[in-house]
């Protein structure tokens, strides 16, 4: 996973999370759109890089699924194999 967060984003006082340009655009666009006061903030080039947490928890969700899947799979176990 690459560090692309430069955006700091928050919602009211809320705490902030980092997020990527494609991320960021969405959220600002939401929170225009539901009208609900938000700040983003664009890091400096000296800050960072960091990971998008918007990302990041894809990735995790993701991982999940797998897991829940493999763990859904029929298996044959073999004499002396523990589950």
């Amino acid at each position: 996973m690459e560090k692309t967060g430069k955006f700091l984003t928050a919602i009211g006082e809320r705490s902030p999370a980092i997020m990527c340009e494609k991320h960021a655009k969405v959220f600002e666009e939401t929170m225009l759109t539901a009208q609900v006061p938000h700040t983003i903030y664009e890091l400096d080039e000296d800050d960072g890089p960091y990971y998008c947490h918007a990302c990041d928890l894809q990735v995790a969700k993701d991982y999940v699924k797998k897991q829940e899947e493999a763990a859904n799979q029929p298996r044959i176990i073999l004499p002396g194999e523990f589950i």
